[in-house]
């Protein structure tokens, strides 16, 4: 490449080139993603000597990216445990910056959990600050989620119009 012969770094930023160029993160985001790239991505990737990547250890997480990821795992989950455990993953990063370990970690965890007879934790070297704070996310985020079906269903009743008759003279 052109930078590594004259010894420049290329900005992490940079459009195309740029170490962050094929990385997508948030939700219906991620999704349009795993589905269709050519929806976000109006080049490939692959010609320009970069691979795409979806950031699935983030607050901004859909269950889709959660989803490819449980896949990539070889893991079976249906489609309810995997948004149980985005919420999870999402309610860690609320708490503090989570790695791909953490996240792979509580994918791992939550899977175990779901036959064990005895839970295991999902990260044991939680903080009781850390445990509290995570408690509290998961709260919050069950909250949004309740908002959001409430909101959706709102939107989906059927509503009567309204027309208003004008007399013309």
């Amino acid at each position: 490449m052109v930078a590594e012969a004259v010894e420049i770094n290329v900005p992490f930023n940079n459009y195309i080139t740029g170490f962050c160029a094929f990385t997508h993160k948030a939700g219906i985001h991620a999704k349009a993603i795993l589905n269709n790239p050519s929806t976000y991505e109006i080049v490939n990737p692959a010609d320009f000597g970069m691979s795409r990547y979806v950031h699935f250890a983030s607050r901004l997480t859909g269950w889709n990216a959660i989803k490819s990821r449980v896949e990539q795992l070889q893991l079976s989950m249906t489609d309810a445990q995997v948004k149980m455990v985005t919420q999870k993953i999402k309610a860690l990063a609320d708490v503090r910056p989570i790695a791909i370990d953490d996240a792979d970690s509580i994918i791992r965890t939550f899977h175990f959990n779901l036959n064990a007879k005895e839970e295991k934790p999902l990260l044991p070297n939680m903080t009781p600050e850390e445990k509290a704070k995570f408690k509290k996310a998961e709260l919050e985020l069950a909250n949004e989620g309740k908002e959001k079906r409430q909101l959706e269903d709102a939107v989906d009743e059927p509503t009567v119009k309204k027309t208003k008759t004008v007399e013309v003279a």
